[in-house]
């Protein structure tokens, strides 16, 4: 079935908005929307980036929906003794075994608010939510293939443009460069769990609201799941502030990092 609707999920990240940009200068087909499911818990930079290039893209024929879940709290306390939203690491309080909780924020904060979105889209414009009448686009690159989910509702089909494409991530940094537009930061949650050592290194050293989000959230999550243990938001299982180190902590120059990650694991 042709799908009669058409959108690109947009997180701002590389892949994305090369992806948008390549639809902006119809180098590939354009969608109906690009959807951008607001956390409210993205990095500085990425909403920024976001303000400065949201009305190129409309100049382009391209407009951008931000939809946002109802509630995007961390932690919440509405929910019996209180659910912790995000894949925080665990030490169990009896044997001090590793482990992790799982990942509620992905559906809760993205997936469901695109969905809402599209279900109304689709009514208001007198469509059912028949098999394979939307195409829901994500800016997955070949490199991270091992991303690519089938949508788990019927009327809903994933595509993976970069992909069929072969592009990888660097492929669109250089693509980005030869049309002379700009490459975003990593689009993420300032506290994710997923960060790897250089990215949390980069949001302490830049400090400011990221920093000091991700060591409140780190801090409010610690004891909200007793039947798992002690939470945390850093893989080495101590608190933030304590688990990031950089040579600035000690008053040594900055050092280069290479290994920031831009996986966009959260997979919308």
């Amino acid at each position: 079935m042709t799908p009669a609707f058409r959108i690109l999920s947009m997180g701002w990240g590389v892949q994305t908005w090369a992806l948008a940009a390549m639809m902006a200068l119809r180098e590939i087909p354009l969608v109906d929307y690009l959807v951008f499911a607001d956390t409210g818990h993205e990095g500085h930079g990425t909403y920024e980036f976001r303000a400065q290039w949201e009305p190129w893209l409309l100049e382009h024929g391209l407009r951008v929906v931000t939809v946002r879940a109802d509630n995007t709290d961390v932690v919440r306390e509405d929910w019996g003794n209180g659910a912790v939203m995000i894949p925080a690491f665990t030490v169990a309080h009896r044997d001090g075994a590793a482990g992790q909780v799982g990942r509620q924020c992905t559906h809760d904060w993205k997936i469901t608010p695109i969905r809402h979105f599209v279900r109304a889209e689709l009514k208001a414009r007198g469509l059912s939510p028949t098999p394979g009448i939307v195409e829901s686009q994500m800016g997955i690159s070949l490199d991270e293939w091992s991303r690519m989910r089938n949508s788990d509702v019927a009327y809903i089909t994933n595509s993976y443009p970069l992909v069929d494409r072969r592009i990888k991530r660097a492929d669109c940094i250089q693509w980005l460069q030869q049309h002379v537009l700009p490459v975003p930061p990593k689009s993420a949650c300032t506290f994710c769990p997923y960060k790897s050592r250089a990215a949390w290194q980069e949001t302490k050293r830049t400090s400011g609201h990221d920093w000091d989000e991700s060591v409140a959230v780190d801090n409010a999550i610690r004891d909200k799941r007793p039947v798992h243990g002690l939470l945390y938001i850093h893989s080495m299982r101590k608190p933030l502030a304590q688990a990031v180190a950089i040579p600035e902590d000690v008053g040594a120059s900055q050092l280069s990092f290479d290994d920031v990650c831009d996986s966009g694991i959260c997979g919308v």
